[in-house]
């Protein structure tokens, strides 16, 4: 009887010993993440995440994949890219991606995403970074280095717009059938049929970069069909025709019947800076008529009376002396027009009032840069409009 309930006493002190044993080895074992995921299972599991939407718990999985890869490789960075954006925290996930980029510069078309986002975002310097990164990758898409010519200009870079511009009309491939191509584009405006005048002129556009009735045609077609990308047609239009102002004036309506009523000053501002600065034998009225609208819907009483002491100066001009537009700078100082007015009557006739015009116009600028966004909005993002 002793001997029987001794070997049960040694039975459970065998089983409550071994149960210890075991108890200890798992809690001296690896972090049981470790053991149950590897790193890409983690990663597949935050994937489906993303796919399912549900981004927030992705995180979670891609935080563990990092403790057991503490230098990830580029998939993470692209996962972490995805879950950003799918919660709304678009500039997030370019960091992200941007990461995966430099891990692993072969994804072209992640390459161009972030392109595309940049310039959407208005910041075209980072837009051709991205764009460039892409040609050296495929370097013989035309479509692209005709993004690059249009990149580099809006931000100042003449030589670089003038590179790819070359690059382009070096191809003759199509020089023979510009004519029937214009043709072929008139009938497809008249009949209405805005898809197909659009999908012409993009498809022939890198081949002719410089013709101006593609970018006519592209911005009618894109008109026709509302669509969205109606503002890209007129920014580069507005590019390569940059010392034109007509296209400008084009831009500046459309922003005006939108309701965009600073974005269209600035188009309503570069037509005027451009009719000075080239001697413009465009309707002078006409867009000075803009510029005054464009002052009054945003309730600027002051500027509104100085363009039309402008308008009465331009059409008198002949007649117009230097103590009169002294004296009119002095009543509308503040005004943006009539100081790069001030700039351009005395550059020939007196540097060094013109000089105090140009400081006066610094300074209002700086005084005004976030109000108007001076030097954000609008085709040139980094260039001063100056004499």
């Amino acid at each position: 009887m002793v001997s029987r309930s001794r070997r049960k006493w040694h039975s459970g002190l065998l089983l409550t010993s071994l149960f210890l044993f075991y108890m200890g080895i798992y809690a001296e074992s690896t972090n049981p993440v470790k053991v149950m995921f590897t790193y890409d299972h983690l990663l597949k599991i935050a994937e489906e995440k993303i796919i399912t939407e549900t981004p927030n718990q992705a995180f979670s999985f891609l935080a563990k994949a990092r403790e057991i890869q503490p230098e990830p490789d580029y998939r993470f960075y692209n996962l972490t890219g995805e879950a950003f954006w799918k919660l709304g925290n678009h500039f997030e996930a370019m960091s992200a991606f941007e990461k995966s980029v430099e891990l692993n510069p072969g994804q072209f078309s992640l390459v161009l995403r972030i392109a595309d986002f940049y310039e959407s975002e208005r910041k075209p310097d980072i837009a051709l970074e991205f764009n460039e990164r892409y040609l050296k990758i495929i370097p013989t898409d035309k479509n692209r280095i005709l993004k690059s010519a249009i990149l580099s200009r809006r931000i100042g870079n003449e030589n670089n717009y003038q590179k790819y511009i070359q690059i382009l009309e070096s191809d003759k491939s199509f020089s023979s059938e510009e004519e029937s191509l214009q043709t072929s584009l008139g009938r497809n405006i008249r009949l209405r049929k805005w898809k197909e005048a659009e999908e012409l002129t993009l498809r022939y556009l890198p081949y002719f970069p410089r013709v101006e009735g593609l970018y006519e045609t592209l911005i009618l077609a894109r008109r026709g069909k509302n669509s969205s990308l109606i503002e890209d047609a007129y920014i580069m239009a507005c590019v390569t025709f940059k010392d034109e102002t007509r296209y400008y004036v084009r831009f500046g309506v459309y922003l005006q019947e939108n309701g965009r009523y600073l974005e269209s000053l600035s188009m309503f501002r570069r037509a005027f800076y451009n009719a000075l600065k080239f001697n413009s034998k465009s309707d002078w009225g006409e867009f000075l008529f803009l510029l005054r609208q464009s002052y009054a819907n945003l309730d600027r009483e002051v500027d509104t009376l100085a363009i039309d002491s402008l308008v009465l100066d331009i059409q008198n001009r002949n007649q117009l002396t230097d103590v009169q537009v002294i004296n009119h700078l002095q009543t509308f100082r503040k005004n943006r027009e009539y100081l790069m007015f001030g700039i351009f009557w005395f550059k020939n006739k007196n540097a060094n009032q013109a000089n105090i015009y140009r400081k006066l116009l610094d300074e209002r600028d700086q005084e005004n840069s976030e109000t108007e966004f001076l030097f954000v909005i609008g085709p040139f993002a980094r260039e001063k409009l100056e004499f």
